[in-house]
């Protein structure tokens, strides 16, 4: 028989109640349920390969005040009248590069994925939904099975995978709103247009390139704020204007009023933009606009310096991948730099299309009313 509690002796369900009540007491309080801003994103990794940058290179920052500018020639890919177009191309392996879309592509895809174990082994992948952007010439669900086929075990995202028929910036938007339950959205975008089918699409000086760009983007969690990414990216914004050769050389040619439209919409002022992402070309009055933009307001970003000219390291493909390859280049000048970043698309002649990437901007969930509330 037990002896009473009164004479000292304790039962092993009391021992085991204070336990527990200590465990309780020391237990951190649950984490609040994720509530996520459906206007904006977090950008917390990016990993960029391009012709003229090494996945290396672009992680430390090295982009910035990057001149070179090597390209190639193929005698595969020649125009009519037999002269070789200028091209700059990944150099993946050392197994000859395909020209045909679809094997190339394979093998971009296959240089990625044994080269980026670093970046790879960082991520959560329990939280993560992996979105595939189709190359050029390609729809979107074959070359998702494409990949598929190939993808590592080890990788597995815990919320599947997608392959979106709009470009990067069409889609952001609609992701952002979509009450998906994964925190993370991995983005990857391959293209090449030194292929049989692109290479001669390309005019005058330009040269046919290609990339390889992934973008984890992470949900901005107004509950758990402390968990959130350090960079946030806005839907990009548009601007349209007259054809950019009318326009006079000593304006900025709207690019003032694209980036004050950025500022207004991230709650950051121009004059913190540390560094500028741009597509690098200069025809048609674009270094006349830029070197305006950079006198009049931008202070801290000097030309040779702090501009990162996208064309030069990578040549041209698809505008969405390209959207994402400069958001790449983007996070690792803003990583550098500690400070935001400027990305204007300016290939179109009659618009300008821009992203600003910039410091997280604290916001708190307002409490929720409480279970029976009135």
């Amino acid at each position: 028989m037990l002896k009473p509690s009164a004479q000292g002796h304790r039962s092993l369900w009391d021992v085991i109640g204070e336990r527990r009540e200590q465990a309780q007491r020391l237990a951190p309080p649950p984490r609040p349920r994720a509530e996520y801003d459906t206007t904006r994103i977090g950008l917390s990794a990016a990993w960029l390969w391009l012709p003229n940058l090494t996945p290396a290179e672009a992680k430390a920052g090295k982009a910035l005040g990057k001149v070179s500018a090597d390209f190639e020639h193929d005698p595969r890919l020649v125009t009519p009248a037999g002269h070789r177009h200028t091209v700059r191309r990944i150099r993946a392996g050392s197994a000859r590069a395909e020209v045909r879309p679809l094997p190339r592509a394979l093998q971009l895809l296959h240089a990625m994925l044994g080269q980026w174990h670093d970046f790879a082994g960082s991520l959560d992948w329990d939280q993560t939904h992996v979105v595939v952007f189709a190359p050029t010439g390609m729809d979107a669900d074959p070359w998702l099975d494409a990949l598929l086929e190939a993808w590592p075990f080890d990788y597995l995202p815990g919320h599947g995978f997608s392959a979106p028929d709009q470009t990067f910036a069409a889609w952001l938007p609609w992701a952002q709103c979509n009450e998906l339950e994964a925190a993370n959205l991995l983005c990857i975008g391959i293209d090449s247009w030194a292929t049989v089918d692109r290479a001669g699409s390309v005019k005058g000086e330009r040269m046919a390139g290609e990339a390889i760009a992934v973008l984890n983007l992470q949900r901005i969690d107004l509950a758990n704020p402390e968990a959130n990414a350090r960079w946030q990216l806005h839907p990009a914004v548009a601007h349209d204007h007259g054809p950019r050769a009318l326009l006079s050389r000593r304006g900025c040619g709207g690019l003032e009023q694209l980036s004050e439209q950025l500022c207004a919409q991230s709650g950051i002022a121009l004059t913190d933009v540390k560094a500028l992402v741009t597509d690098g070309h200069h025809d048609d009055n674009r270094l006349e606009h830029l070197y305006q933009l950079l006198n009049t307001h931008l202070p801290d970003c000097d030309l040779q310096q702090h501009v990162i000219g996208h064309a030069l390291l990578a040549g041209e493909y698809a505008s969405g991948i390209i959207e994402m390859s400069a958001l790449a280049l983007a996070l690792q000048a803003a990583n550098s730099l500690e400070g935001a970043v400027l990305v204007l698309d300016r290939h179109a002649s009659t618009q300008t299309q821009g992203w600003l990437l910039g410091p997280l901007q604290v916001a708190v969930a307002e409490p929720r009313p409480s279970e029976g509330a009135l």
